[in-house]
């Protein structure tokens, strides 16, 4: 039995998934957010881990230029 190929341009849902850190500021701590837009939570911790260096950049600027609590980070996983 032959099966059809599926297209390529088909559009994947994806869903948010948020991880929370802390990060150390002037001998304090800081809870942090980053959401991932992913298809699936294994695509989206895979992306959290290849990504650390860029979010803990974007997390320590963040504390440094807001003066509100909001510390989410959204970031949406290329497709």
């Amino acid at each position: 039995m032959r099966r059809e190929r599926e297209p390529t341009n088909k559009v994947t849902e994806t869903t948010a998934y948020t991880f929370h850190f802390q990060i150390t500021n002037k001998g304090g701590r800081q809870a942090c957010s980053v959401k991932v837009q992913a298809p699936n939570i294994h695509d989206a911790t895979t992306f959290f881990r290849q990504n650390w260096p860029m979010i803990e950049s974007m997390a320590r600027d963040g504390i440094v230029s807001r003066f509100d609590d909001d510390r989410t980070i959204e970031l949406v996983m290329p497709s």
